[in-house]
């Protein structure tokens, strides 16, 4: 079983999978679930003259969830790198999650 970091004030949740080493820079001390890619169709708008373009693409998105050493708030992540994303705590994103759903039934 490997040691941990001298740094690492918390055990590693049972989802994180990073490989904590004594060197990583102070803001990589996070533990981060394996994300998830989830393909899908997202909607682009952009403003060309004095319009609006719309248009639509394939896109992957990857989820995970995320804790920063030392602190308690969990977060899910959810986007496309720093081109969209979007983090909320774990209770936003069940919230999220039921609201999806119901409007999902609702169409």
């Amino acid at each position: 079983m490997r040691s941990r970091p001298t740094w690492q004030l918390d055990e590693c949740p049972a989802w994180c999978s990073v490989e904590h080493a004594e060197g990583d820079h102070p803001d990589d001390r996070v533990h981060r679930s394996p994300g998830v890619a989830v393909p899908v169709v997202a909607r682009r708008t952009s403003f060309e003259g004095a319009g609006i373009v719309r248009g639509s693409e394939a896109a992957e998105l990857e989820v995970a969830l995320a804790r920063v050493d030392g602190e308690s708030q969990t977060w899910l992540y959810a986007g496309e790198g720093p081109r969209s994303a979007i983090e909320v705590t774990v209770e936003s994103a069940e919230r999220l999650a039921a609201v999806i759903e119901a409007v999902l039934r609702s169409r």
